[in-house]
């Protein structure tokens, strides 16, 4: 009696979606935050491309206005995304601060809901969730990674690896952050003038 050929692991690895797992778990890992911000303008970039390929077979466009028109309609694509995130972020914000604030006020205040409650909740929330938002970014893509690279190995279920390669991810991220120089939006300090 022959005996089945055992199957390659490598073939059995990229055939089960456990090697992309494991790849793209270690990415989101040490660099969740930054693919974040790629993925979130991808979209727009593409779509520009592919509209700019539309018009130049349309206008029948040179080499040189087919560039033009692919990097200025990919960088308005790019933009445009770049907004609809932030819509996104402060409305979910806002929706969220206002549910909150229509849920929680009957804990601590007797009788209906006052109107003002949620309307100021939501406005709060517009303000201050992107800032919550911005800063839970590192955690919760090191959560998404670990949580990845845990089901690629197939232990899933072990809290501990999981938990552990989040936190090792979290302070990956936040140590890539500070000596890349931090955030973009952080002016860049100049150096005193000695006399």
């Amino acid at each position: 009696m022959d005996l089945p050929t055992p199957p390659d692991p490598f073939q059995a690895l990229l055939m089960g979606g456990r090697l992309p797992a494991l790849l793209v778990g270690i990415v989101l890992l040490g660099w969740g935050e930054r693919l974040y911000r790629v993925l979130v303008v991808a979209p727009g970039v593409l779509a520009g491309v592919y509209l700019a390929a539309w018009l130049r077979g349309l206008f029948h466009l040179d080499t040189t206005g087919a560039i033009i028109a692919t990097l200025v309609l990919a960088g308005a694509g790019a933009l445009a995304c770049h907004f609809v995130e932030g819509v996104a972020v402060r409305s979910a914000g806002a929706g969220l601060f206002a549910a909150l604030a229509w849920l929680g006020t009957p804990l601590v205040h007797a009788g209906p809901v006052p109107w003002w409650a949620p309307v100021v909740a939501a406005v709060l929330g517009g303000v201050v969730f992107p800032m919550l938002y911005r800063v839970a970014l590192r955690p919760l893509t090191a959560l998404v990674g670990a949580w990845s690279v845990a089901w690629a190995v197939q232990r899933p279920d072990q809290v501990w690896l999981i938990g552990g390669l989040a936190l090792a991810g979290t302070a990956l991220q936040f140590a890539l952050a500070r000596t890349g120089g931090g955030d973009a939006s952080e002016p860049k300090k100049k150096p005193k003038k000695k006399k």
